[in-house]
């Protein structure tokens, strides 16, 4: 009797274990054959919720860019205009954090001028070409190593030595990296994902989109098992050789293009002719059910998601649900996730901004727009009736009315002079408890 099958199997990435390479001045290798980050990638594009989870925390926490204002901060204005001499600073925020939701680091090329007194521009750099240099007495790493492919680092490929950022030595290094991580309390050098403890489960749902994809493009069903009486025979074969061919003519014609999902069985001992048996687990749809939906709760979870709504799921609090709720969640999930995240890259900017030629106090005082969908929640009636003209044309981005605008409008007085504001308060009072 011959019986060929074929088995899935799970690939996750392993452990990010670092190793260095070679001896003095080369780079340190993170994972399996130095493509941690390339498998962390890998996973995300085949995981629904892990990279729904990614990209809307990056979104939360680009927001709408870096708050500057044109009059009272030009220089900054101009200069996050095109910070890279092409694009503004508000593409490059939305760059540099995806990288940080990411793989929890983010890295720019820092270009001085001729004299090393000045930063000119900030390029973005992709965190999952770079390598660390190996540390030094203080435990730094003071040159960085950049690849477009690691796994394959030879050629156009080969890794690039580039000067890790030093204002001291920018006269002499007109082009330096600045790399930003959130260190690991497990591994050195590199960062650690902050949904590493899901990522089993980031790897189950992926499993289980491609487990339902062959059930479609397969033509025999999952699980079918083929069984003959007769061993299959063949010219100058061995009986093992023949069942193989046999066994693969079979899968050739039968089954499709992504997996095996069929059996064979041969020289079986039976009166009956050749015949097809369904071999299925009890309760297999609600079985990948549950593990679809644990799947998707455990990788919420490692994201600091404190609602599925956030991420654009449907969950128990649905879009249709109590408003205040859905405003609590993204309020939580805001001040404990997305704010702590802005005030390093805002801190990380103004070590930056220090050394280019712009206004020293909108430095100072550099913030993220935010732009959470919970600020439209109110109705356009209620706006009008809390908040004066100037506060709701700031609100749509439209520039304050001219004097001469203001005449052709008309300000008529007061139409409740003697109200005290008591009947706004009650009319605010009451949306907000109406949700």
């Amino acid at each position: 009797m011959q019986v060929v099958s074929v088995a899935l199997s799970l690939v996750i990435p392993a452990p990010p274990v670092v190793k260095t390479k070679g001896t003095g001045g080369e780079w340190v290798n993170i994972g399996a054959n130095n493509l941690f980050f390339d498998e962390l990638l890998a996973i995300k594009k085949r995981s629904t919720t892990l990279a729904r989870c990614i990209n809307t925390a990056a979104r939360l926490i680009a927001g709408s860019g870096f708050a500057v204002d044109k009059q009272d901060a030009p220089k900054l204005f101009e200069f996050f205009k095109k910070i890279d001499g092409k694009r503004s600073a508000k593409q490059l925020l939305k760059q540099i954090t995806l990288d940080k939701r990411t793989f929890r680091g983010w890295a720019v090329q820092v270009i001085w001028n001729e004299d090393g007194t000045q930063i000119t521009q900030l390029h973005y750099q992709r965190f999952k070409q770079v390598r660390f240099g190996k540390w030094n007495d203080e435990g730094e790493s003071e040159e960085y190593f950049v690849s477009r492919d690691w796994a394959n680092p030879r050629g156009k490929n080969k890794p690039v030595s580039i000067p890790a950022f030093n204002p001291e030595l920018a006269r002499e290094q007109k082009r330096q990296l600045y790399v930003s991580i959130t260190e690991s309390d497990d591994i050195e050098y590199y960062p650690e994902p902050e949904y590493w403890a899901a990522i089993n489960y980031a790897q189950l749902e992926r499993d289980l989109s491609e487990f339902h994809l062959s059930n479609v493009q397969n033509r025999f069903a999952v699980n079918t098992i083929l069984v003959t009486k007769e061993e299959p025979e063949g010219e100058g074969l061995t009986p093992e050789e023949a069942a193989q061919k046999f066994e693969k003519k079979i899968q050739d014609k039968f089954t499709g293009a992504r997996g095996k999902s069929l059996m064979v069985m041969t020289g079986i001992t039976d009166p009956e002719s050749t015949k097809l048996l369904s071999y299925t687990t009890a309760n297999g749809e609600t079985l990948y059910d549950t593990y679809a939906e644990l799947c998707q709760q455990k990788i919420l979870t490692a994201n600091g998601f404190t609602s599925p709504v956030i991420a654009g799921i449907p969950g128990t609090g649905s879009l249709g649900g109590n408003g205040n709720e859905l405003r609590n969640a993204y309020e939580l999930f805001y001040n404990t996730e997305c704010r702590p995240e802005q005030e390093e890259l805002c801190e990380d900017f103004r070590r930056l901004l220090e050394y280019c030629d712009v206004e020293e106090e909108a430095v100072e005082t550099l913030d993220i727009t935010t732009s959470l969908p919970v600020r439209m929640t109110f109705s356009e009636n209620l706006l009008e009736q809390i908040l004066p003209a100037s506060r709701l044309r700031k609100w749509i981005d439209e520039p304050e009315l001219t004097a001469e605008e203001k005449a052709e409008m008309g300000e008529g007085p007061d139409p409740n002079p003697t109200d005290t504001g008591e009947s706004l308060q009650r009319t605010v009072l009451e949306a907000l408890r109406d949700g």
